[in-house]
């Protein structure tokens, strides 16, 4: 079964984030507190947080080759993904396999981004839409969401990384919250 949530860090009152904090197990909080921002470190806390409010316990992670995280001790018995932006926090957790989550923020088309991350199909894709933010922000996290599956992170072929070829057996699924103002998408292998 796969599963997943995005909540909102503004629907938290000060008091809870405080409680929150004081929960995580110590090598998260220290994770947390690297982030330079307060917000960054809300952001840090309440994923791992939903993570542990979805599986029922309080996991460690290791780390694969390209940075994504697993449950420790190997082998779990669940893969999840996190991600995080100021408007929303997601987390997709997966008992049949690997799993993939990003979660971003609207407003962040640019015409020299689009053009180094986005293939042509696309590039037209965003140019024909009604709301070029949300189109480019969607067709990002779906990348995003891809290459967090695959374990590969960002890779230089962003451009092509949604073609056939590399979503073969794979499941994308993409929504947009225009209310909270972020877009977001699940990736995972189709059954």
């Amino acid at each position: 079964m796969i599963r997943y949530e995005i909540i909102h860090p503004d629907e938290f009152s000060e008091q809870q984030l405080e409680e929150i904090f004081a929960q995580l197990p110590v090598w998260r909080r220290a994770e947390a507190v690297r982030f330079k921002h307060r917000q960054g470190q809300v952001e840090c806390a309440l994923s791992y947080w939903l993570l542990s409010q979805m599986t029922g316990f309080k996991p460690d992670f290791i780390k694969g080759e390209h940075g994504k995280p697993a449950a420790s001790p190997t082998p779990a018995p669940f893969f999840f993904n996190l991600s995080h932006c100021k408007q929303a926090v997601a987390c997709i957790i997966s008992d049949e396999g690997e799993v993939g989550i990003d979660v971003e923020c609207l407003e962040r088309y640019k015409p020299s981004l689009a053009e180094y991350c986005m293939n042509d199909d696309e590039l037209r894709q965003i140019a024909a839409s009604d709301d070029v933010d949300a189109t480019f922000t969607m067709l990002w996290t779906r990348k995003e969401a891809l290459l967090k599956l695959t374990g590969e992170g960002i890779t230089d072929d962003l451009k092509n990384c949604l073609v056939s070829e590399h979503t073969k057996g794979v499941t994308l699924e993409s929504g947009i919250n225009k209310e909270h103002g972020y877009a977001w998408s699940i990736a995972h292998y189709s059954s």
